[in-house]
């Protein structure tokens, strides 16, 4: 075991050293807020006296810009989807309850939420990972299922915090080997190491200063916690092993995990040649943010000293001077003849040079220029056109291609790692799904079943994986429904069809407007007086008229015909 850890903790040594070449600035902002002012001083400001007597103003520019880009590239939702090889039913099945259980999965670690914290990451400090593991104790479906126990988990890691066997490679399955760093307090890893055997009592609390990212990480230094390290890599039969120790102790070692992918993915807001850390947003872009913040500062506490006017006044004549409103001034010893403007007068503010702030504006500017961030994107123009504005809005999205493919791709590898955990530690267990079943009204319906899936086949089929886009933002909403609107008046789509295609906050109650509708639509289609069938609802030509159009065979079997068959011939009739 002694040689396991100390494997461990010298590959540890080797990860920190390379990250400790890094460019600064990469993993010097880890907080989401971006603050360029912490502590009561000034990030990379010089400490002079003059400088500690400015005031310390944050136009964060870099926030905004962040958040915007994250917003952007998160509005349109993404699912994973498995697809067969074979088209044949069974695997057709199997694929749809891999997909069906990936997305409970998603589900359950809010995917939403975690894409955009991860983002943020990404942006602040060029990286963004997920690690997996299985807890066996955890119950799926908060308990529904009795008798079933262990779930597959999911958390984020920093990306410095993540230290790769070749650092030269940002792929993952080829690496040798991969350590994952983690704080826990004592009580939790000797708790941990009791349940794998290990050795509790030698877990001790860190007493030095650890170099976690993030402000809570530096300050963290002592107490009732300690650093631990995961320790993966892939044996000579091709599954991966893992090994979790403390620089004191071992929790466990060489663990076969039956895995055949790393449980890590790994992802790059911007890739860099020849190393797997990539750039952040906000690398490059940290001197400009300083500098509009400085300029600001001076030009406040130029306003505060030189902004306002300054009485002089003839001490001699004047004992004291007193600006408030409607009060007094005595004057004495003034001479006869002598000017009333000789006893004070006021010096005017000094000019500061325009400039100034033209240069500020340029900065922010041309800043947002280098970004990408435009004013279409940014919303900072007026939605008269709404055609040319979706045109400079997917104008504005381009600069953020790149990224977005890698945040699919980051996508793509959690499915991957999902299907190998699900084959390799579910086994045979019941799995919620949707199906569509039918209505008993002519249409189908969602319904949530439970079903018996035996896991480990998937251990030996082979899926298409891919990753399905769809947009939901304001304007591609608003094209949407334009779209509709013009199908429907064309006769292409009837009421019902409109209806069910519709955004459902454009329209309330939508469910059961088309309830109403389907059962106004049979009645209308039910034999009437005079053996023809009423108009269907929405149709662009009523039943008579089609029917009338049919040959005499089927205008005779007409009235025999089921509900369903007699609406479809109406249907086919109207196209």
């Amino acid at each position: 075991m002694q040689n396991t850890m100390t494997r461990a903790w010298e590959l540890y040594e080797l990860g920190r050293a390379y990250n400790n070449q890094l460019e600064p600035n990469q993993y010097s902002l880890v907080n989401t807020n971006i603050e360029f002012y912490q502590g009561n001083q000034w990030l990379h400001m010089p400490d002079t006296p003059a400088m500690r007597r400015l005031p310390k103003p944050v136009f964060n520019i870099i926030k905004r810009v962040t958040s915007l880009f994250v917003a952007s590239l998160t509005s349109s939702g993404a699912t994973i989807q498995f697809e067969p090889l074979t088209d044949t039913p069974s695997a057709s099945t199997d694929a749809q309850r891999a997909t069906a259980e990936v997305a409970n999965l998603l589900e359950k670690f809010k995917m939403e939420y975690r894409i955009r914290e991860a983002l943020f990451d990404g942006a602040q400090t060029g990286d963004y990972c997920a690690h997996f593991y299985f807890d066996s104790e955890a119950r799926p479906y908060g308990g529904a299922l009795p008798g079933v126990k262990g779930e597959i988990q999911m958390e984020l890691v920093d990306g410095i915090n993540v230290m790769f066997g070749n650092p030269a490679d940002d792929q993952v399955e080829r690496q040798p080997y991969i350590l994952l760093l983690g704080r826990d307090t004592v009580e939790n890893l000797r708790a941990e190491a009791a349940q794998w055997g290990g050795d509790a009592e030698g877990i001790q609390p860190d007493t030095y200063l650890d170099d976690m990212a993030g402000e809570g990480g530096r300050i963290d230094m002592a107490g009732d916690k300690a650093l631990y390290v995961y320790l993966y890599t892939r044996g000579e039969n091709g599954r991966i092993r893992v090994t979790k120790a403390t620089k004191t102790a071992v929790i466990y070692e060489d663990v076969e995990t039956g895995l055949t992918r790393y449980p890590i993915a790994w992802g790059n807001w911007e890739k860099q040649k020849n190393q797997y850390h990539g750039r952040a947003l906000v690398t490059g872009i940290i001197p400009n943010q300083i500098f509009i913040n400085t300029m600001f500062a001076m030009v406040m506490r130029h306003l505060q000293l030189m902004g306002f006017p300054k009485t002089v006044y003839n001490a001699d004549l004047v004992s004291r001077w007193s600006n408030e409103i409607g009060q007094a001034i005595g004057v004495r010893g003034l001479q006869p003849g002598q000017p009333i403007s000789q006893v004070a007068y006021n010096l005017q503010p000094a000019d500061m040079s325009a400039q100034i702030l033209t240069v500020i504006d340029r900065a922010v500017s041309y800043t947002k220029d280098c970004l990408g961030a435009t004013d279409a994107q940014m919303g900072n123009v007026r939605p008269d056109n709404t055609s040319a504005l979706m045109v400079l809005q997917s104008s504005a999205e381009v600069p953020l291609e790149n990224t977005r493919a890698g945040l699919y791709e980051w996508l793509e590898d959690i499915g991957w790692i999902l299907l190998d955990m699900m084959a390799a530690y579910y086994g045979l267990r019941p799995l919620v799904r949707t199906r569509r079943v039918p209505d008993g009204q002519g249409g189908e319906r969602e319904e949530p079943v439970v079903e018996l899936c035996d896991f480990t086949r998937f251990r030996d089929l082979w899926f298409k994986l891919r990753v399905d886009v769809g947009a939901s933002s304001y304007f591609s909403e608003i094209a949407m429904t334009q779209t509709l609107d013009n199908l429907r008046q064309n006769g292409t789509l009837d009421v019902i069809q409109y209806l069910e295609r519709v955004p459902d906050k454009l329209i309330p109650r939508k469910a059961e407007l088309i309830q109403e509708l389907r059962q106004a639509q049979q009645a209308m289609a039910e034999p009437k007086t005079g053996g023809k069938a009423a108009p269907t609802v929405g149709g662009s030509l009523s039943a008579d008229k089609i029917l009338a159009q049919q040959p005499a065979s089927i205008q005779a079997a007409y009235q025999n015909l089921p509900a369903v068959a007699q609406r479809a011939l109406v249907k086919k009739g109207q196209m």
